[in-house]
Formats: structure tokens, sequence, C-alpha cells
């Protein structure tokens, strides 16, 4: 590698350098953003299922237990700040919260991350949808719910009773969030 580096003059090293970490971005975000099968279900959940049983900490570091949300219309969308599907999403997501609320519908962002780095995110992008901080914890959720790959982001539609009833491995389609929504009674 040290003769390669001598080869070339600084300013394409610097290339070089750019090039390679842009085609591993992309192989890896390749390899991280499959979406399931059309034909995949979601994951089998009794009536008040894996959902109602967390608590996860908000962005002010207040727990929250997703019980309060029983009765609902819930989103939950598994996301990270690091993640750039995740950050491209959360504006439509912020829409539909404001545009659905007086539908029983509730959009909560699943971070896994610190409290404070979420705070940080919501004040930076200025959003006003519910977001939590789960950290290691909103991962094991995830999983429960579904994302057996560990795909962020990961979007999951639960029924008022706790039954899930749509999962979306990776980004959201333009306009499948309102598609859900409006399919159910």
């Amino acid at each position: 590698m040290p003769e390669f580096r001598a080869r070339l003059p600084p300013g394409r090293r610097s290339f070089a350098a750019v090039a390679g970490a842009v085609l591993l971005s992309v192989a890896l975000a390749a390899c991280t953003r499959q979406a399931p099968p059309p034909d995949e279900k979601p994951p089998a959940a009794s009536a008040g299922g894996p959902v109602y049983g967390h608590s996860l900490s908000d962005a002010d570091g207040k727990p929250q237990a997703l019980s309060q949300w029983k009765g609902k219309l819930l989103v939950l969308n598994f996301w990270a700040t690091w993640c750039a599907p995740c950050v491209a999403e959360m504006p439509d997501l912020d829409n539909a919260q404001q545009e659905f609320a007086a539908r029983n519908v509730v959009i909560v962002g699943v971070g896994t991350e610190a409290p404070a780095r979420v705070r940080e995110f919501r004040e930076q992008h200025k959003l006003h949808l519910r977001l939590l901080a789960g950290g290691y914890d909103a991962l094991v959720l995830a999983r429960e719910l579904g994302d057996s790959q560990g795909v962020l982001p990961y979007t999951v539609l639960v029924s008022a009773d706790g039954t899930v009833l749509q999962t979306q491995t990776g980004p959201l389609q333009p306009g499948q969030l309102r598609s859900w929504l409006a399919s159910v009674p």
C-alpha cells in the first residue's frame, strides 16, 4: 500500500481515499437495506403482544411506557441519527403525525441512541412527533417486532389492541405510510 500512495500526487490521494470511502458506504448500505420478499408477513403477535410490555426513555430522559398508546393506531419507526435513510424520512413522519392525529394515530420515532443525542436531533430538525431514546433496548424491541435483519429504518404499524399489522424493513416508500393508515378502519 505505501508504494501505491507514493505514486499518487497529493490531490489524487485524497480523491482515492474519498472514492474508496464512498464505495464502501454504498456496499454496506446495499447489504443492510435489503427489503424483505413481497410475500413476507408481519410477525405473529397476539393482542397486546410484545409492544405494550416495553418502556423506553424519551428524548428528555423520562421513562415512557408504550402501553400509554394502547387503544390507538401506533406507528413505531426505529431509527438512528447516523442513518441517512432514517433522517430522510423524518420530515414525512412528522407531517403524517400532524395529519393523522385526529384519527387516533400516534407516530413514535424510536431512536437507538442516548436521550441527549435524540433530543439534540429533535431540536436541530424541529420535529414535533414523539421521539424515544431506546438505545440497545430499541434494537431488542425491533427484533421482537420482526426486524430479524437488524436494519434501520424499520417501521411497524400496530393496531389499537397491540397486533402488528404491517412492517417495513428499510425506508418507507412515498405514500406507503399514508396507505397503511388509510387501510385501517
